[in-house]
């Protein structure tokens, strides 16, 4: 249970800056401090809560403050967020503040070139991805805009009690509704960190420093950090705390084909809670609350805490406990690493250096390494030496010898599982809590569904999840965003096309295989360390950036991607924070690659690229053997450099510019309009094409010749000899020039896997 101090120094911190969402909406010449307490006054009477608002800014602090007042500490973080966040924009920049600036897109300083585009003004709209593009036009925003996402904030605030339960809930309503205002109007500075980024930064530092101050005895708040506060700056008050699941993949793959597509997506999404529960709990374990994650995803994480030894045991502790049930549950397929490393203030300030940024990041990285190269101990082995020698029957879906559920030929686990997948999808609400029917988690909670009506009665106790939206309510967690989209949940009917059956006289069309798609952001970690470098000599290097580029690029990849493939016969087996594993119809994956390519270059300013693997697989195929397949095909693209996609096989890597204008729009129109204007030559053409394309040989010329005699003889022939004529002479080019030949093979392959009827 949250201690009622953190719980007040949590509500203060988080909301201090409410007031400037006020200030730019009613345009009253009242300081944003005034504006904020006088409006949360409304809402509740802790003054303690209140006080953080009204008195977060030295200038205006009241000389009646007690000097443990919490709003010291709000004031102090909020300057070490400042200081983290806010950068000018030019040495010779304007002076002043213009309270109708957008919010600038967190690309503008990423990468070696600045950019100059803008989010438009509004509130996070889950289901709208067009209006969170950002775009070179500035829409400035609009006293009523302003005032529209605070009449939504206060609405949501009268259903909220400035308690534990309600610290998600209220978590929700300001990312939902101050997102993209952004929290610096000053004309001189850079501002591309949303209020709502700020606020929770700032309740993340307030936090970490209430319990350092606590470990170290400090109860004269004022005189150490107002008073004091630039020496406090230079003491490693702070631990940045990451975590790393292995085994994730290996866990969500480990299936046959028989039941595959009952539980497939339900494996992917138990993996996706499993390291939500477990950053929750070691969240909830270290007395803190979600403002103080600055980014997880299934397999990675980073959390703010203090730096005290009681942290340091909690998070031992956590892993331990976690680690313990994942070896009785899976032996050891899943384990989760933590490691940690210290900072102060003054290195992630204004006057730091990306250096100091990356010395973090790197000294944890090297502690879960060694953590994952030493994970078990004495006792640890014998429980996993137990778990090997049982005897039996192995699941039909996993191949694990387990207690099997009687006339299922099943372990509980899968039994579970298959019965699960019916409810991911059409199911928006998840409960975690004793009831053992669902899925287990550790330390005896179980992940379940609930219905809203459920929820809304009163029936459903435990921690409830909301899939994909922005709610509130009492218990009610942060949001969970998944990449679930599908056009059916019988992956097997993608290969039989029979939605082709309709306008070709009941036969269908195209070859009867599925597409498996594996896309993997390039080199993601490195951009995340280095990405702000470049520019300014590397001062827009700052934790509020890689919290706001880190979320950005996770509702891309995780809320937005179900926008992007809607309408098309796929199904998203999962999405993490940068990569994505769909199985579907093998053409509408070709067009769901493009697709999501195109927005990547267009979210991210072209300034990161993904590269990606297309299979192309009998429907029969284990799903573990259409992964390992996908994978090789991904590691191989990104083997030939960045932004890179193999299709189908290793040797055919493309740029994706390359697969795109050159193969999807350049050589497979020429190839489908000759064919269109021509009944003499079809099918058999195409192969003996192919054939002649595959035989060609640089040492030996007589392949060269062998195409230009082939060709000029049908010409004569041909219906349309100006037609002919035309094919006949790109076919020689591109057969004269190794690179375009390939394009070429590879467009021939597609044509001929659209016209196929097998």
């Amino acid at each position: 249970m949250l201690e009622k101090r953190m719980n007040d120094m949590f509500y203060g911190a988080f909301l201090h800056d409410i007031g400037k969402a006020l200030q730019r909406a009613e345009g009253r010449m009242v300081k944003h401090q005034k504006i904020g307490a006088d409006f949360l006054e409304k809402y509740t009477d802790n003054r303690e809560i209140t006080h953080s608002l009204r008195y977060h800014h030295k200038n205006y602090m009241s000389s009646s403050l007690p000097a443990n007042s919490l709003s010291h500490i709000t004031y102090i973080a909020d300057n070490i967020a400042s200081g983290t966040d806010r950068r000018k924009e030019m040495e010779d920049g304007k002076w002043g503040f213009y309270a109708k600036v957008p919010l600038q897109d967190i690309f503008n300083r990423y990468g070696k070139h600045a950019s100059k585009r803008y989010i438009a003004p509004g509130e996070l709209q889950p289901d709208n991805v067009d209006k969170v593009f950002p775009s070179e036009f500035r829409h400035d925003y609009t006293s009523g805009e302003y005032g529209r996402g605070v009449s939504y904030f206060s609405t949501g605030l009268r259903a909220v009690e400035f308690t534990e339960e309600y610290i998600p809930s209220v978590i929700n309503l300001v990312e939902a509704t101050m997102s993209f205002m952004p929290s610096s109007t000053c004309m001189e500075e850079v501002s591309d960190i949303s209020l709502y980024d700020h606020m929770k930064l700032t309740a993340a530092y307030a936090c970490a420093i209430l319990q350092y101050a606590d470990e170290k005895g400090i109860d004269d708040y004022k005189t150490e950090f107002v008073d004091r506060g630039r020496s406090f700056y230079k003491k490693q008050a702070f631990m940045m705390v990451g975590f790393d699941f292995t085994g994730v993949q290996d866990f969500i793959y480990r299936i046959t084909s028989r039941g595959a597509h009952k539980q497939l997506r339900s494996r992917a999404f138990y993996m996706e809670m499993m390291s939500r529960w477990f950053v929750d709990s070691l969240v909830r374990n270290l007395g803190l609350t979600e403002a103080s994650v600055i980014y997880a995803d299934t397999e990675h994480g980073y959390i703010i805490t203090g730096n005290t030894s009681k942290n340091r045991d909690v998070v031992r502790r956590t892993q331990r406990e976690f680690n313990e049930f994942l070896i009785e549950n899976f032996g050891n397929m899943l384990y989760v690493s933590t490691g940690s490393a210290l900072f102060s203030a003054s290195q992630v300030m204004e006057e730091n250096s990306s250096d100091e940024y990356t010395r973090i990041f790197r000294e944890i990285d090297e502690l879960l390494e060694r953590n994952s190269r030493e994970r078990y101990q004495a006792d640890d082995i014998l429980k996993l030496n137990r778990l090997g020698k049982k005897t039996g029957r192995e699941c039909a879906v996993c191949h694990s010898v387990r207690e099997l559920i009687d006339g299922e030929n099943k372990c509980s686990l899968c039994f579970k599982l298959e019965n699960f997948s019916r409810d991911i999808q059409k199911q928006q609400f998840f409960v975690v809590n004793d009831d053992e029917s669902g899925l287990p988690l550790c330390n005896g909670r179980y992940l379940n569904t609930a219905s809203e009506d459920q929820i809304r009665s009163g029936e459903v106790q435990g921690s409830i999840y909301a899939k994909n939206r922005l709610d509130t309510g009492h218990m009610q967690e942060t949001h969970i965003w998944v990449g679930d989209y599908s056009w059916t949940n019988d992956y097997n009917s993608y290969a039989e096309r029979n939605w082709t059956k309709e306008n070709n006289g009941g036969t269908a069309v195209g070859i009867k295989r599925l597409g498996a798609l594996m896309i993997d952001v390039d080199d993601l970690y490195a951009g995340f360390l280095a990405g702000f470098k470049d520019q300014g000599e590397g001062r827009y290097t700052t934790m509020s950036r890689y919290a706001t580029l880190s979320r950005r690029i996770q509702a891309f990849f995780k809320l937005y991607l179900n926008s992007f493939a809607e309408d098309k016969r796929i199904s998203i087996i999962y999405s993490e924070g940068d990569d994505v594993f769909a199985i579907g119809a093998w053409d509408d994956i070709l067009e769901f690659v493009q697709d999501i390519h195109e927005c990547f270059r267009k979210w991210t300013d072209g300034k990161m690229t993904f590269s990606a693997g297309v299979a192309l697989v009998s429907a029969k195929t284990p799903v573990n053997i259409i992964a390992r397949r996908t994978r090789n095909l991904l590691k191989r693209a990104k083997l030939c450099g960045r932004d890179r996609i193999a299709l189908f096989s290793e040797d055919n890597v493309f740029a994706f510019d390359e697969y795109v204008n050159d193969i999807t729009f350049g050589k497979l129109n020429v190839i489908r309009n000759f064919f269109e204007n021509e009944d003499e030559y079809g099918k058999a053409f195409a192969y003996k094409l192919l054939d002649l394309i595959r035989s060609r040989d640089e040492v030996d010329r007589i392949s060269f010749a062998r195409i230009v005699y082939y060709l000029t003889r049908l010409e004569n022939a041909a219906d349309d000899k100006e037609n002919f004529r035309d094919f006949r002479k790109s076919m020689i080019d591109w057969f004269n020039d190794g690179r375009e030949i390939r394009k070429a093979e590879m467009a021939l392959m597609l044509y001929i896997y659209e016209i196929r009827e097998d």
